[in-house]
């Protein structure tokens, strides 16, 4: 046999001589309208002969519902043709789950299941006069079991192959038969349900090596669900018979692993002498059972994508880490095939499910044809060529052939892209929704950015360490990251930035950590500090590992944080790490701050996941209060603050916006920004002007071209290179299609006689010489103002402290700037026991500024606590 060979067949004269030099047959059929006919399953009959594979696309809404991208890839298959559509793995419960962002279905969202149903039916119908026959499979992925995005194996039995590649040691826990007992019940519940949303039938899947599957392999198991054959099918032959009984109209089926490729006795279907070799007695046996508890159909598949994927899907490239086998495709093809064969002449009155065809491309359907008219199968599965080719049957059916520059060219760039975390569909034939998924699954995969950190010079002086306003130790946690040290690297961030989480999104790494690595020097690029932070912080979370680490007795000392921000959460956490208690008074309904009311989502979706991961050990511990809608100088003074607290650290934002003018049509961008991050702000329609060359205006600017206005207009009075937004925001901006109008002074609003804008009055500016700021002051050269027709303008010109803020803040020392005065290297204020940072300090930098300031004012605060006792 030779050895692995890419595709480079062009039609059937080229496959017939791979497969005679192979010495492999394959029937083969030109007359395609065989793969036309209907085929009857239970009491209902298929339009033809096609069936889309359960292939997960992992791109639920969080609560397990199908999301946007599920609507449209069913829609996709349905008017592709397809008469039998087999609906992705989904979970029977959230710990069944391999990725967050699974498909699970439950009595809270069975009615989006419904919704769906029913679309796909309607298109169906709407398309080709006739229904389909809608499967969902049911699982519980078991040993692959990864609901929250780290690994929680549940496994059946322990595997010398297997456990080694997941870390489970001999005292790993087995799922006990108990559980199993109690899951053959949820299994029946998720089918009523499946039921009730309208479908045809379900699958218990029990393929793959999830854990029906590995049940099917538990030879070494005791108990009632191990050892002998009997036992070991005795799940999958229990729930079968309790789902047909319990939900009539509903049929029941299975997608079957009929051979893992997994020596024995870890292994199902396979010789015992020699894995590579199937033994099918086992699996037509199971199959023999199944079929007298009325099962009217089985989809029959081998191998495990995790362990042996080129067994299940024979490629042209693997997946990253993996080497080709030294197999040609083709016979990998014909061994898929061939097992159908067996089971199907095993069953002759069975209609059986084949599969392993993508590799084929447009020859697939010549094959497929020749399987079924020699009887080796009925029904002919496409799985990660769907991804690619969803329309497949249809032009098949109508065209008699497959377009080749439609199909997939099995990159295993979709197994990829699962692999790496991110939504799953074909990246080469729908690359503009897939290819920028691919892109971002690489960018934070693990094995990636391991071989980025490799690349860390662990300098002496590190100016990457320099430049990060938190001074982040960053070659001690990028090495340990390199290492596989999750933990360690995580504590080497806390103990400089007690959100590194959040610091990881929205901070300018381009000019801080990366701007000071001298890989930029040495390999043109600099390491991917931020998107390593990012993954550590992510990982560790999810692991369990980011909590606030309280000392066993509290101190007795209670400090007031006022303000919810990166700042005021900084110092919250790090005085509760000395052992202090503390109340946070925020004005807002949440906690995060601008981070998380203001910047949107595409750059950071919330703070929500971090922050409670953080303080749930203090909530737990009744050490810290939060006190939401609860605003200084409104329901609360900096007087019964100092009164009530040993220490108050002021973390406000600056929520007071410099405007133009007033008119209807005109808003700070602070509030359109948050507007729009709720949900407040649907959709934007004709011409939109952003006043401003800040952060906050690009984000406005390119939010607003993202809620549908026809053209954004950035107004900036000084040149690009005096734009104060940071490198990566210009960037933005430019690939945003929004039109970048610098050396233009906004001048004044025009309206109708109701008061509603109808233009932005501006001129054109040239540059003099650097004003107090070091950039050079714009100037409004003489005779050229003019007006630019816009329905909306948001202004981002400067914040400040409002003025409803202003009085509580009376007895504080002001700068010149408006701003609350600190003393020289200290975050202590005017007020004795008062410290402030963040914002209201600085005017506005970044948020990894404000946590090193709150963290800062927390080791100040606690100086002042522990030798002198409260504050007077």
């Amino acid at each position: 046999m030779t050895s692995h060979k890419r595709f480079h067949l062009r039609d059937l004269d080229a496959l017939r001589g791979e497969l005679d030099a192979l010495g492999i047959e394959l029937p083969i059929e030109e007359d395609l309208s065989i793969l036309g006919e209907q085929v009857s399953i239970a009491d209902r009959r298929t339009p033809n002969r096609f069936v889309i594979q359960p292939m997960e696309g992992f791109d639920s809404t969080s609560d397990g519902a199908p999301g946007e991208l599920s609507f449209r890839r069913y829609g996709r298959y349905t008017t592709g043709g397809s008469g039998l559509i087999w609906f992705e793995a989904t979970a029977v419960l959230h710990e069944a789950r391999s990725n967050p962002r699974q498909l699970a279905l439950h009595a809270g969202n069975v009615d989006a299941y419904a919704r769906l149903v029913e679309a796909i039916r309607r298109a169906a119908r709407a398309a080709f006069g006739h229904d389909l026959i809608a499967v969902i499979q049911l699982t519980h992925s078991g040993r692959y079991s990864k609901p929250t995005g780290v690994p929680r194996p549940m496994i059946a039995h322990h595997s010398a192959v297997l456990d080694p590649k997941h870390a489970l040691g001999p005292d790993y826990p087995l799922v006990s038969d108990e559980y199993l007992d109690r899951l053959q019940d949820v299994y029946v519940e998720a089918a009523t349900l499946a039921h009730r949303a309208g479908f045809d039938g379900v699958d218990i899947k029990a393929c793959h090596r999830y854990l029906v599957s590995e049940l099917l392999a538990s030879h070494t198991r005791e108990g009632k669900y191990g050892g002998s054959l009997e036992n070991r099918s005795r799940f999958l032959r229990e729930v079968v018979g309790k789902v047909r009984d319990a939900v009539p109209g509903l049929f029941v089926t299975t997608r079957i692993n009929v051979y893992d490729a997994i020596p024995y006795p870890y292994g199902f279907g396979v010789s015992r002498e020699d894995y590579r070799v199937p033994d099918l007695t086992e699996p037509i046996e199971v199959i023999r059972q199944l079929r007298r508890l009325g099962i009217p159909l089985v989809n029959a598949t081998i191998g495990n994508p995790y362990y042996n994927p080129h067994y299940g899907r024979p490629y042209d490239r693997p997946i990253v880490g993996v080497d080709p086998p030294d197999e040609h495709p083709l016979a990998g093809v014909a061994r898929l095939i061939d097992v159908a064969r067996q089971i199907q002449q095993a069953f002759p009155d069975l209609p059986v499910v084949a599969t392993g065809y993508s590799w084929l491309r447009h020859l697939m359907p010549y094959v497929a044809a020749g399987v079924i008219r020699s009887g080796w199968a009925a029904l002919i599965g496409q799985g990660r060529s769907a991804f690619a080719y969803p329309d497949a049957a249809r032009d098949i059916l109508t065209e008699g052939r497959m377009k080749p520059e439609k199909a997939c060219v099995s990159c295993s760039g979709c197994s990829q892209i699962m692999r790496d975390g991110t939504m799953t569909g074909c990246v080469v034939r729908d690359r503009e929704i897939y290819g920028e998924q691919y892109k971002l699954g690489r960018r934070f995969a693990i094995d990636r950015l391991r071989e980025q950190a490799l690349r860390c010079r662990d300098c002496e002086f590190p100016t990457c360490t320099a430049n990060c306003p938190a001074h982040v130790d960053v070659p001690a946690f990028i090495r340990a990251f390199a290492d596989g040290r999750i933990g360690e690297a995580y504590d080497v961030l806390r103990r400089a930035n007690v959100l590194p989480e959040m610091c990881a999104c929205v901070c300018p790494a381009e000019v801080q950590c990366e701007g000071g690595c001298l890989e930029q020097i040495f390999s043109d690029y600099a390491l991917p500090i931020r998107d390593i932070q990012l993954a550590v912080s992510r990982l560790a979370r999810q692991a369990g590992l980011t909590g606030v680490r309280l000392p066993p007795e509290p101190t007795g000392r209670r400090v007031a944080v006022v303000g919810a921000g990166p700042a005021g959460l900084a110092c919250a956490i790090r005085l509760l790490e000395k052992g202090h208690g503390v109340t946070i008074y925020e004005k807002g309904d949440r906690l995060g701050g601008v981070p998380d009311e203001i910047i949107p989502g595409s750059r950071y979706r919330e703070a929500r996941e971090e922050i409670e991961a953080i303080l749930a050990p203090a909530k737990a511990a009744g050490r810290i209060e939060i006190c939401l809608g609860r605003a200084l100088g409104r329901e609360v003074s900096l007087a019964q603050l100092r009164r009530q607290y040993d220490a108050v650290f002021l973390a406000i934002g600056l929520a007071g916006a410099t405007s133009l003018g007033s008119a209807r049509g005109v808003m700070d961008a602070l509030s359109f920004l948050r507007d729009a991050k709720r949900g407040k702000i649907a959709g934007l329609s004709g011409k939109v002007a952003v006043l401003g060359g800040g952060n906050t205006a690009i984000d406005a600017a390119v939010c607003a071209k993202e809620l549908g206005a026809e053209d954004v207009f950035l107004v900036y009075r000084r040149s690009l290179a005096e734009m104060p937004a940071w490198p990566d925001q210009r960037k933005r901006l430019l690939e945003s299609g929004c039109h970048p109008m610098i050396l233009t002074q906004p001048l004044g609003y025009e309206t109708d006689e109701h008061g509603t804008l109808t233009a932005l009055r501006i001129a054109r500016t040239k540059l003099g010489e650097p004003d107090a700021s070091g950039r050079r002051a714009p100037h409004v050269v003489p005779g050229t103002e003019s007006v630019l027709a816009v329905d909306l303008v948001i202004e981002a010109l400067g914040q400040g402290i409002p003025a409803d803020l202003r009085p509580a803040l009376a007895d504080l020392g002001l700068t010149r700037h408006g701003l609350v005065a600190t003393q020289p290297d200290s975050q202590a204020t005017s007020l004795p026991g008062v410290f402030a940072g963040g914002d209201l300090t600085s005017g506005g930098t970044t948020a990894v500024q404000g946590v090193a300031e709150g963290m800062r004012a927390a080791e100040e605060i606690d100086r002042l606590l522990a030798p002198r006792g409260a504050l007077a």
